[in-house]
């Protein structure tokens, strides 16, 4: 064996030449962003003959004032390319992160700003049906109650009606002694009662989109049986208050308690892809009977950081979500894989963000709700 050559090494010692069985999978990292739905080069944006004002950096930046109205970031937020977004071998996509800039604000305008208000004098089995609408917005839990009073004050016979915000200074007494109140309390005075109802309106039978506002609203303000003049452990008639307006309709009260509101639109957000999850065998789901089909993840609301909001008069801090705009990220350690298929090019995405009752998160120019993510893909 000769070894006298400056270049000599025993190749069996190569840790190259080692046969390999098998090869680690490769990932890679698809970033997303809801501004990128404004597509310059198709009619996504409004032709100006301006280069610079049709880039996709402008549009960035002004698209949801300047774009086509139709382009919400929650309702089929479509994403095209004229080139693929994603080059190679992929065999299965997953959302790793998704950062949520939440502003749907307390009161939406068509969402669940409309409440059926029933008034009268006590004893009354004939209450006058009026509609109000409350002003869209962002409130506190104060701003609400100043404002919700005011607007049962334009109702004839409730112009001194009184509503008292929850709070730990606000007490009833019980069997058990002193206790918080959740809710707030409504008094109608000068022998006058007051309810609400989600059925008819004056003997007319409201639409069913009109009842989920107004059922929307009711979970806002915190309605319960005493809201419908319902006493504890009476079984409520269906449908409440018919078009009779005798037979069925309890006895609306002068004054109660309602249970505790919740300021939030919606308890979580459901991700919805149908292009995602295109190739999976099975397809996420969940147990409403309004599903949406194809849900690739679900963000609860719970998981925004209470650390930057501040407690008012001892209102528990969890419950001020809904107050202002959230925005907080999403990280699954887990992540739901959908399979790929390989021959398929990665070319175009649809999400959809969809509210706890299996409809789109309302969008509008003053409240635009977006979002960022992080897509892996792997062999």
């Amino acid at each position: 064996m000769d070894v006298g050559t400056a270049n000599f090494r025993f190749e069996l010692d190569d840790p190259e030449k080692k046969p390999v069985t098998t090869r680690q999978p490769k990932t890679s990292e698809l970033h997303l962003d809801s501004l990128d739905r404004y597509d310059p080069i198709g009619t996504n944006v409004v032709a100006t003959g301006n280069a610079s004002l049709e880039s996709p950096a402008f549009n960035r930046g002004s698209g949801y004032f300047y774009a086509n109205d139709n382009l919400s970031a929650t309702d089929n937020c479509l994403i095209n390319s004229p080139r693929n977004l994603l080059y190679g071998y992929v065999s299965r996509i997953a959302l790793t992160q998704f950062n949520l800039s939440f502003r749907v604000p307390t009161v939406v305008a068509g969402y669940n700003d409309q409440l059926n208000v029933l008034s009268g004098a006590v004893g009354t089995l004939t209450p006058t049906s009026n509609i109000v609408t409350l002003p869209p917005g962002y409130y506190t839990v104060a701003t609400f109650c100043s404002m919700f009073q005011n607007i049962l004050r334009t109702i004839p016979g409730l112009g001194s009606l009184t509503i008292q915000a929850p709070s730990t200074y606000l007490q009833t007494q019980s069997a058990g002694g002193s206790v918080v109140a959740s809710g707030m309390q409504i008094t109608a005075n000068n022998g006058q009662c007051v309810g609400f109802s989600f059925w008819y309106s004056n003997g007319v039978l409201l639409n069913p989109s009109q009842q989920l506002v107004m059922t929307r609203a009711l979970r806002l303000i915190g309605a319960n049986r005493l809201s419908f003049g319902i006493a504890a452990g009476q079984n409520p008639p269906y449908p409440i208050y018919p078009n009779t307006g005798i037979a069925n309709c309890p006895n609306l009260l002068a004054s109660f308690f309602m249970g505790t509101p919740n300021f939030c639109p919606t308890d979580y957000v459901d991700i919805v892809s149908r292009a995602l999850s295109n190739y999976k065998d099975t397809k996420d789901s969940n147990s409403a009977a309004s599903s949406p089909g194809c849900v690739i993840g679900r963000i609860y609301i719970s998981e925004y950081p209470m650390s930057s909001i501040t407690g008012v008069a001892g209102w528990p801090q969890d419950s001020l979500r809904g107050l202002g705009p959230m925005t907080f990220c999403k990280t699954w350690t887990s992540p739901n894989w959908s399979q790929w298929s390989p021959n398929s090019a990665l070319n175009n995405i649809d999400i959809t963000l969809c509210d706890m009752f299996g409809q789109p998160l309302p969008w509008s120019s003053t409240f635009n709700t977006e979002w960022s993510a992080t897509l892996t893909v792997t062999e």
